[in-house]
């Protein structure tokens, strides 16, 4: 095995390497993602808190009888565990948004239908298939990225939503670049824009990409409102991190408790977790890909989070990130040539073609790591 640690720099704290797109590391070796959680452990949350209420209390009074705020929800832990607490604890009405994804998971259908029987208001959107799939298949060759077109969908549907609805306020779950490892430009703020959507949370794709292939009027889910329908709006499109302490484990107990989440039945492929992500199969993938064109997959980032809220230390991290990273999803290999319609030659091609060749190399028609995580 080839040593490629200098390639491969980790943070002296958790998992994550050099390779993750956006990270920074401090002098003291440690990642932004581990030294944004030691300042949130200095924050006073209660002005915080007090300024969400202020927000609350301002669009229960704009809104009247009408929904308070949409939160996305995909089926999962943070998505039940916001809306429980906006209802419970804030008073609001939320409007639950769920864009369905391609190759749903029984396991996510069930947390759907247990959710609701708690008594949300729910609405579920499925934009149209066969360009969902077409934008998917164009991203999986041209990117790397499975379910882009899901990916897509939860921003611009929920814009949508926001305005189809007349509710200018949305709560999503975390701000991922500052919680994971990335750019900071929204870490002290509470909202981000049209720009930010597209830049941060669809790979810098603009759908409006896609009209040279479809109609604006086929596009309808695929596309964000006119710019004069968002200054109309004027939509608040916030984040849940930037006012608790983001913790998903704390949201999964909650979940479970309240909102009749269920577990996989075992560990998901590539993790040694079975509580998260339960909502499509296509995920499996999506990591995969993710580790090898970075080095780093779904046990490392599980275990990086864990190390941050004190559950795990970097060794016990280590031991799993090394037994789970980078596993390949076999079990769901049929379902995915027949998603993207591809033979097993054409679409080993495409993991061929996204395979880093400087971190891997094929071994019995396998991608091997030729670095080892330290």
């Amino acid at each position: 095995m080839k040593n490629l640690e200098r390639k491969m720099k980790y943070c002296t704290k958790c998992l994550m390497p050099s390779t993750r797109p956006r990270v920074i590391f401090q002098e003291d070796g440690a990642c932004n993602g581990c030294h944004w959680a030691e300042e949130k452990k200095t924050f006073d949350w209660t002005p915080r808190w007090k300024e969400l209420e202020v927000i609350c209390g301002k669009y229960r009074t704009r809104n009247g009888n009408k929904f308070d705020v949409i939160v996305p929800y995909s089926g999962g832990k943070d998505g039940a565990y916001i809306a429980w607490m906006l209802r419970e604890k804030l008073g609001m009405h939320p409007l639950v948004v769920t864009v369905r994804p391609p190759m749903e998971d029984s396991i996510g259908e069930q947390n759907i239908k247990n959710f609701l029987d708690r008594g949300f208001d729910h609405v579920m959107i499925t934009p149209s298939r066969y360009i969902g799939t077409y934008i998917d298949k164009e991203n999986f060759i041209n990117k790397g990225i499975p379910m882009h077109a899901h990916m897509i969908a939860v921003q611009t549907v929920v814009f949508r939503c926001a305005v189809l609805y007349d509710i200018p306020f949305v709560m999503y779950a975390e701000e991922g670049e500052s919680e994971y490892g990335g750019s900071t430009k929204l870490k002290y703020k509470h909202t981000y824009d049209l720009e930010d959507s597209i830049n941060f949370y669809l790979s810098g794709v603009d759908p409006k990409k896609y009209l040279d292939k479809f109609t604006e009027k086929e596009l309808y889910w695929y596309m964000h409102p006119s710019k004069d329908e968002l200054l109309k709006l004027k939509p608040e499109i916030s984040h849940w991190s930037y006012f608790e302490d983001f913790d998903n484990y704390k949201h999964y107990v909650l979940a479970k408790e309240k909102c009749g989440l269920l577990e996989r039945p075992s560990r998901s492929v590539g993790s040694y977790e079975n509580f998260c992500s339960t909502d499509t199969d296509i995920l499996f993938l999506y990591h995969y890909l993710m580790y090898l064109k970075f080095g780093f997959g779904r046990a490392a980032s599980i275990a990086s989070l864990d190390i941050r809220r004190g559950a795990i230390t970097r060794d016990q991290a280590l031991n799993l990130a090394r037994k789970y990273d980078g596993e390949y999803p076999e079990k769901y290999i049929e379902r995915y040539l027949e998603f993207y319609d591809m033979t097993r030659e054409e679409f080993d091609a495409v993991i061929d073609k996204w395979a880093n060749k400087d971190l891997f190399e094929k071994v019995d028609g396998r991608w091997k790591p030729m670095f080892e995580m330290y």
